[in-house]
């Protein structure tokens, strides 16, 4: 326990004013305000995705987005705060370069393929943060339901191209739709997980063939 006063050995404490408060609350209102934000946010993905995040400190993110400690705490109060907000934008920016709204007018087989490589790429150059919110999420709800979301947008999105190739006599009538999503999703999920946040080596082109031989063969697709 430290002194009444003090801060706990290794932690910096800074007092946020009355202005600091309001402005996180607000965001920055000016193109300077907002332009700094944004470098911290960037340099907090930068530190973050090379120390992880136990490991990295404000000190670090200041240091590396070249601003003193006490403009850190005009946008942030936290490190965890910090790391929120970077991950909020990385589920946003993965769930954008998945939405599609054109059904392809392609053999069912390559919808499944384009879909494939579309996961893969959303996820290769987000994968460190991805499995940071992983991470974080075994111990802080909010990043175990933004990881949630970002499954989630994926599954919904696969559950509603499940059933339109049932009503076209495409997929077998008698699969859950929603279920498959979730099953194959994970499987796919898993992969990229592995793939590129814990580094093992597969072919791209054989590992998103055989992802979707496994997807079509699993909703029923015969002609494969």
């Amino acid at each position: 326990m430290s002194p009444r006063g003090g801060s706990p050995k290794g932690r910096v404490i800074v007092s946020a004013s009355a202005s600091q408060i309001e402005r996180r609350g607000a965001g920055p209102i000016t193109p300077k305000g907002r332009e700094r934000r944004a470098k911290i946010l960037a340099a907090a993905r930068a530190v973050f995705e090379t120390k992880g995040f136990l490991d990295a400190r404000v000190a670090d993110i200041v240091a590396e987005a070249g601003v003193a400690q006490g403009t850190f705490y005009t946008y942030f109060d936290s490190k965890e705060a910090v790391f929120k907000e970077v991950a909020q934008s990385v589920i946003e920016t993965m769930m954008d370069n998945l939405h599609t709204d054109r059904v392809l007018d392609v053999d069912p087989v390559e919808r499944i393929r384009l879909a494939m490589w579309r996961f893969v790429d959303a996820f290769r150059p987000n994968a460190v943060m991805i499995g940071l919110i992983e991470q974080v999420g075994t111990f802080t709800p909010e990043m175990r339901q933004l990881r949630l979301a970002l499954r989630e947008s994926f599954v919904d999105r696969t559950a509603r191209g499940i059933q339109r190739m049932q009503a076209d006599g495409i997929a077998d009538p008698e699969v859950d739709p929603v279920l498959f999503a979730e099953v194959l999703g994970a499987m796919v999920d898993q992969t990229c997980y592995i793939w590129f946040f814990l580094g093992k080596e597969f072919d791209p082109r054989e590992t998103v063939e055989t992802l979707t031989l496994v997807w079509a063969r699993g909703i029923g697709i015969k002609d494969v």
